[in-house]
């Protein structure tokens, strides 16, 4: 009888251990679940949602390939369509430029007032045109640089489209005899359009 009571209390010991084993195991299991449950996720901050730095953001939709310079200092070449960003920009006035690919001409320049830790953008557009109104009572012919393009009848205005940068010479003659009644010069330093109206 005395055995029979041991080997029971045994078996009670053996059960008490292996219900406090499995409950140990299954304390430990919810503590790695926990522990992998409540860690945090992984930075998802990127370069393109948040800045802690200024930025300009160029784009070219000038239809020609350019060289960007900021303050005098190349940053990069960018064809048509491209869009490209200058990184860390100190807070101060930048001097931004934009040259023909291969020459020494500038295409555009603008200044960008960077004043806080944001995006700035700076567009280059189309070339400039120039629009030129026939109000001198006849037909008249125009020309660039003494380069004809196309006669004007009165009352009628059309443009010179893409027109270069710099200094450029438009005069009119009447169609009927080809004398000159109007000239002027236009100086295109703005990446904006010009016109030129004939009285």
């Amino acid at each position: 009888m005395r055995n029979a009571r041991l080997k029971m209390g045994r078996l009670k010991k053996k059960e008490s251990n292996l219900k406090l084993t499995i409950q140990i195991l299954i304390l430990m299991a919810m503590l790695v679940f926990s522990f992998i449950s409540c860690k945090s996720p992984e930075s998802t901050t990127t370069e393109e949602t948040t800045t802690t730095v200024a930025r300009i953001i160029v784009s070219n939709q000038s239809g020609f390939s350019l060289i960007i310079y900021m303050d005098g200092v190349f940053q990069f070449w960018m064809g048509n369509n491209g869009e490209a960003k200058i990184t860390d920009v100190s807070i101060k006035e930048h001097k931004m430029e934009a040259y023909w690919e291969g020459t020494n001409t500038l295409y555009s320049s603008t200044t960008i007032d960077v004043v806080s830790k944001t995006d700035y953008t700076w567009t280059i557009d189309d070339p400039p045109d120039i629009n030129v109104t026939n109000n001198f009572g006849e037909t008249l012919k125009i020309y660039m640089d003494d380069v004809y393009y196309f006669d004007l009848v009165d009352e009628e205005n059309r443009w010179l489209i893409d027109v270069p940068w710099g200094e450029r010479f438009l005069k009119a003659t009447r169609a009927s005899d080809n004398t000159e009644v109007a000239s002027i010069t236009i100086n295109v330093d703005a990446n904006e359009d010009y016109s030129w109206t004939i009285q």
